[in-house]
């Protein structure tokens, strides 16, 4: 990529909360142990470290891993939530010295690791050199990648979330579907993939009707275009609409629309409606 070609170091995207046990991290930014199969663990310890830190700062850290080298984490915030990491090393400041490996092996005598200088050699010479405005500049660059990427991330879920069907979109759809078939609340709410009271609370927050409220509601509309037709007898459109009883079309269609059906198609012109 072009930010190791220009800088040298490797970038790394990690997802947040690491493993205790490292296992799915394998191969990534040394955690295999640069030093010998038990390095792998105080490698794992300080980028959860690390890691914490960025989560409560919400800022970029840069820490030393346990070969005394310096990598740098910044975090990927999106929608408030620290989602994932950038992670780009190791480097070192200085070359390493006689002091500094004494010194170094001293530390790692917590670890156990004492003896595995080998392997930090070999790590620090694998490692650039780079100075401090040379980090200044990483810096910047990874937390530039890391603002881009939550951008990107945040655009990708808001078209992802806007693209997908509304439970009245769903819901007109699968009536859509069975039209004048009769089909219980529970078979809708199967249908949308929830529970009929979870269905209940959605469906009455988003239109402000129950279920049975709105079914009469959509066989009133379409008793109201059938009645239009000059042709059409006024039970044949109550009927056709999906109702199975002339009386209860006339009460409901009276509560709806505030008129009976022969007075609805004497408004729109029809001044001889049929029955």
């Amino acid at each position: 990529m072009a930010f190791t070609v220009a800088t040298g170091l490797p970038l790394t995207l990690v997802p947040a909360l690491v493993a205790a046990d490292g296992a799915e991290r394998r191969g990534a930014f040394c955690i295999d142990g640069c030093m010998g199969p038990r390095s792998g663990k105080p490698c794992l310890v300080k980028l959860k470290q690390a890691e914490q830190s960025a989560n409560d700062g919400a800022e970029p850290v840069q820490f030393l891993c346990p070969a005394g080298l310096f990598k740098i984490l910044v975090p990927v915030i999106i929608g408030g939530k620290h989602v994932g990491n950038l992670v780009t090393g190791p480097f070192s400041l200085d070359q390493l010295d006689s002091s500094r490996l004494e010194r170094i092996a001293e530390h790692l005598k917590e670890f156990e690791l004492e003896n595995e200088t080998a392997g930090l050699r070999k790590s620090w010479q694998h490692s650039p050199v780079i100075t401090r405005e040379k980090v200044d500049a990483v810096l910047t660059l990874v937390t530039m990648f890391a603002e881009h990427l939550a951008q990107a991330a945040s655009h990708l879920i808001s078209t992802t979330a806007s693209a997908q069907p509304t439970l009245m979109e769903k819901v007109e759809a699968y009536l859509k579907e069975v039209e004048n078939e009769e089909i219980s609340l529970n078979e809708v709410a199967r249908r949308v993939s929830v529970s009929p009271c979870h269905f209940c609370k959605l469906f009455k927050k988003q239109t402000g009707l129950t279920f049975s409220e709105y079914r009469v509601q959509r066989k009133i509309e379409k008793a109201k275009h059938l009645l239009l037709d000059p042709g059409a007898r006024i039970s044949e459109a109550a009927f056709q609409a999906g109702f199975e009883s002339l009386p209860y079309f006339n009460r409901a269609f009276r509560r709806y629309v505030r008129c009976s059906p022969s007075e609805y198609r004497a408004r729109n012109g029809l001044r001889k409606p049929g029955q």
